[in-house]
C-alpha cells in the first residue's frame, strides 16, 4: 500500500508532461530551422565571398597591368596594397610572365580571431581566386587572392550570438504558452475529479461538470454529467425503495399505522429518554409516558357475521379515528386484530390522558360507512398506564395497561380505565 502511495506521489502530473511533451517538440522544431538556416547562410555567403574574390582579382590584374609591363614592383605593390588593403583578403600576389612573385600583400592577423579565422578558410573559403593578367591579348602575368574569411567568421558569430538568444526567447515564449495551453486541458479535468471525488465521498450526484472550450473534454463532461443524472435517479429510486420497505418493515399494512415492533422499539425509547431525564434531575412537569391499551369491543362477531372484508373497514376507520385524537409526535400503533395501542409522551398532566381516552371513544359514536351503504357502530374499551406511576419497564406497562383494558370491558364495554 505504501509502495503505491509513493508511486503516485512521484507520478509526474499531466500538466507537466504536457508542459514537457510541448518543450521538446518547440526546441527539436527551432533547432532543426535554425541549424537548416544557419546551413544555407553558410553555403550562400561563401557562394558570395568567392565571387567577391573573384571580382576583386579582376579589379587587382587591371590596375596592375602597367607595372607587370614595366616590371615595376614597387608600383605594383603599391597598386596591390591600395585595391586589397580594406577588402577581406588575407594574402596577395602578383606574379610576371615567367611565374616570378613580383607583389605579395598579406593583412595583419588578429590574435583573438587568427585560429578561427583560418579554421574557417580552412572549411570553406579554401579555394583561392587565380585572374589573368592581360595586356594586348597576351597573358602577362597573373593575380591570386586568399580569402581572410574575416566576414565569413563574423557571420558566424553573429549568427551564434543571435541564435543562443532566439533559442531563449523561443524557449521562453514556448514554456509560456505550453503552461496556458497545459491549463486549459487541465483545468477541466481538474474540475472533472473533484466532482467525481464529491460523488464518490459524499454521495452528491447533483453536482455537474461545466463545458469544457475543448469539444473532447466537453464531450467528456457531458457523458460524465449524464452518468451523474443516472447515479441521481438511481440514488432517489434506492432512497425511496428503501423508505418503501422500512415503512412496510415498520408499519401495518392495512391501517398504516406502526405495527407491534415499531411500537415497542418506541416505546423502550421513550423511557429510556424518561429515565435519562430522571437520572440527572430533569423531569419536570413533563415526566409522564401515557399508554393506552385499546380493543374493539364485540369485533369477533362482526368479523364472523360480515365478513373480513367490513372487518377490515372498521379497522381503518379505528384507526383513522384514533389518529386524529393525538399529536402528531404521539404514537398510534396496530398490535394485531382489533387490538391497538397508543404512547403518549412527555406529558405534563396525567389527566391529559383521560380527556384523550374519552374524545377516542366518543368519536366512535358516528356510524362508520359500509359500501353496502349499511351504517355500522362500534365502541372501544381502553386501558391507560403511567410511567413512572404504574411500571418503569415496556412489559409492566404493556400488563397494566392490558390489565386496565380488561377492568373497562368488565365495566360495560365503551369506556377506560386507568391501571390501580
Amino acid at each position: 500500500m505504501n509502495e503505491t502511495s509513493n508511486e503516485q506521489e512521484r507520478a509526474p502530473t499531466l500538466i507537466a508532461v504536457l508542459h514537457h511533451a510541448t518543450l521538446r517538440v518547440v526546441l527539436v522544431a527551432v533547432l532543426l530551422a535554425g541549424t537548416s538556416l544557419f546551413a544555407l547562410s553558410i553555403v550562400a555567403l561563401r557562394f558570395y565571398i568567392l565571387d567577391n574574390l573573384a571580382l576583386s582579382a579582376r579589379s587587382v590584374a587591371y590596375a596592375v597591368e602597367a607595372a607587370v609591363v614595366f616590371d615595376d614592383r614597387e608600383a605594383a605593390v603599391e597598386e596591390l596594397e591600395h585595391m586589397v588593403a580594406n577588402r577581406p583578403v588575407a594574402t596577395a600576389y602578383v606574379f610576371d610572365r615567367d611565374g616570378e612573385e613580383l607583389a605579395r600583400w598579406q593583412t595583419k592577423e588578429t590574435a583573438n580571431w587568427a585560429a578561427l579565422e583560418k579554421l574557417v578558410v580552412d572549411v570553406f573559403l579554401d579555394r583561392p581566386a587565380i585572374e589573368p593578367i592581360q595586356h594586348d591579348g597576351h597573358q602577362i602575368g597573373l593575380v591570386k587572392l586568399h580569402s581572410s574569411g574575416r566576414d565569413l567568421t563574423t557571420f558566424v558569430a553573429v549568427a551564434l550570438v543571435c541564435g543562443l538568444i532566439s533559442f531563449l526567447l523561443c524557449t521562453a515564449a514556448a514554456s509560456y504558452l505550453s503552461r496556458r495551453a497545459g491549463k486549459k486541458i487541465v483545468e477541466p479535468l481538474h474540475h472533472l475529479a473533484a466532482v467525481t471525488a464529491k460523488a464518490r465521498r459524499e454521495h452528491r450526484f447533483e453536482q455537474r461538470v461545466k463545458p469544457a472550450a475543448i469539444a473532447e473534454l466537453r464531450h467528456l463532461g457531458d457523458d460524465f454529467n449524464a452518468l451523474l443524472a443516472e447515479l441521481a435517479a438511481w440514488q432517489e429510486k434506492m432512497h425511496d425503495y428503501n423508505k418503501t420497505l422500512a415503512h412496510q418493515a415498520n408499519h401495518d399494512p392495512l391501517t398504516g399505522l406502526a405495527n407491534r415492533a415499531h411500537f415497542e422499539a418506541r416505546l423502550d425509547q421513550a423511557l429510556a429518554t424518561m429515565h435519562g431525564k430522571a437520572a440527572v434531575g430533569d423531569g419536570g412537569d413533563s415526566g409522564h409516558v401515557a399508554l393506552f391499551f385499546i380493543d374493539a369491543d364485540r369485533f369477533k362477531s362482526i368479523n364472523d357475521e360480515q365478513g373480513h372484508e367490513v372487518g377490515d373497514i372498521v379497522l381503518c376507520a379505528i384507526a383513522r379515528r384514533l389518529r386524529a385524537k393525538v399529536r402528531e409526535s404521539d404514537l398510534v400503533a396496530r398490535l394485531g386484530g382489533d387490538e391497538f395501542a397508543v404512547l403518549l409522551s412527555s406529558m405534563s398532566n396525567p389527566a391529559q390522558a383521560g380527556r384523550i381516552a374519552s374524545s377516542m371513544i366518543e368519536s366512535m359514536a358516528e356510524p362508520i360507512e359500509l359500501p353496502s351503504g349499511a351504517d355500522l357502530t362500534i365502541s372501544l374499551s381502553i386501558g391507560i398506564a403511567f410511567f413512572p406511576d404504574h411500571a418503569t419497564d415496556a412489559a409492566g406497562l404493556l400488563k397494566k395497561a392490558d390489565n386496565a383494558m380488561y377492568e373497562s370491558k368488565r365495566a360495560g364495554r365503551g369506556a377506560y380505565s386507568v391501571a390501580s
